[in-house]
């Protein structure tokens, strides 16, 4: 693992520092960058986002994708967990957090509008699991073999291989 992937926790946590400590320094500055939209779409957020997304979709292998239907239970199970799960466990936790506990300190007229967007979170897939090649998620379709140890019988030293 690399030293920005392994401490990327930490970068996170400063930028969002940086970007607030920014947003003070500058207020002007970033409320032209806010009022950048088009038909309600933030414009430097959705770049950003398409900056976010295009490095993973750039290293998925189609020829692969004929090998989906052999693991049918592991794609069932994402699909029923992303698709009849997180939504549902979110609607809940939206309406206990945003819906009770914080409603009094958030506009009345919007606190559907925010449960809304979190049982949207909830069913976008997250990109973080999807990103690297040591997930889980989605190693078939990335372009490249995975490394893994094995033994060899005549040594027992483990070897890579790939």
């Amino acid at each position: 693992m690399s030293k920005f992937e392994r401490y990327l926790t930490v970068w996170v946590g400063l930028c969002i520092v940086l970007g607030i400590a920014l947003g003070h320094l500058f207020p002007g500055v970033f409320q032209a960058i806010g009022s950048a939209e088009i038909a309600k779409v933030n414009l430097p957020v959705a770049v950003l986002i398409w900056l976010m997304i295009i490095p993973m979709l750039l290293k998925i292998d189609f020829a692969a994708l004929s090998q989906v239907k052999q693991h049918w239970r592991g794609i069932g199970v994402t699909l029923f967990i992303n698709w009849a799960v997180k939504p549902f466990s979110m609607a809940l936790l939206g309406w206990l957090f945003i819906g009770w506990l914080f409603a009094p300190y958030l506009p009345a007229d919007q606190i559907n509008s925010y449960i809304a967007g979190l049982i949207l979170l909830a069913a976008a897939p997250c990109t973080a699991m999807v990103g690297g090649e040591d997930r889980q998620c989605q190693p078939r379709l990335v372009r490249g073999r995975r490394r893994r140890a094995r033994t060899d019988d005549s040594s027992q030293s483990p070897q890579v291989s790939e």
